[in-house]
């Protein structure tokens, strides 16, 4: 997983380079978002990962899908992944391009992991502190994990807070051991 993020992040960055020096940041989020979903189908995957298609039949079939929603520029990124084995890419350039996005625009998701409901007012204290911390708008979406025991777990772009009672008790573990 983290080694398709790798090789995604180049491609990402480019594609938002180009969204946003040609205004077209939301046409390339929606481009991104329908060329994710034609790759989860999985008669699309099948297809990808067939060893009797080209690379180059393969990213034909991806632009005869997507027919004219295309730009030239998007139509040339699909030939690129393909020439480069790299079209199963997408989810993750999709993925990392709407980060890109949401940090150019000052917003930020975080995600709350919790062993229990998080109250609305708990909810807004750690929006709160979590805007404070990083400096832009925060989103909060909560989850829940019953194994973390207790304590949250937060992740918000690269920064990862891991407050549970699971972490804790691992890391007692760690220096008990050694």
């Amino acid at each position: 997983m983290s080694d398709l993020i790798t090789a995604a992040r180049p491609y990402a960055k480019a594609v938002f380079e180009t969204a946003k020096g040609d205004s077209a940041e939301a046409n390339w989020s929606e481009v991104l978002e329908f060329l994710s979903s034609v790759i989860a189908n999985e008669d699309m995957k099948a297809a990808l990962q067939s060893p009797n298609m080209g690379a180059a039949d393969k990213g034909e079939l991806l632009l005869e899908i997507s027919g004219n929603n295309l730009n030239d520029k998007q139509r040339n990124f699909i030939k690129l992944l393909a020439e480069n084995g790299r079209l199963a890419l997408i989810p993750d350039v999709a993925g990392l391009y709407e980060e890109l996005l949401a940090e150019a625009q000052s917003k930020v998701e975080a995600t709350v992991t919790s062993a229990y409901p998080i109250s609305d007012a708990q909810q807004q204290a750690m929006t709160e502190a979590l805007k404070k911390k990083l400096g832009c708008d925060v989103t909060l979406v909560t989850k829940i994990d019953e194994s973390l025991i207790g304590g949250v777990v937060i992740k918000a772009g690269d920064l990862v807070i891991d407050g549970s009672a699971q972490a804790r008790l691992n890391n007692l573990a760690s220096v008990l051991t050694h």
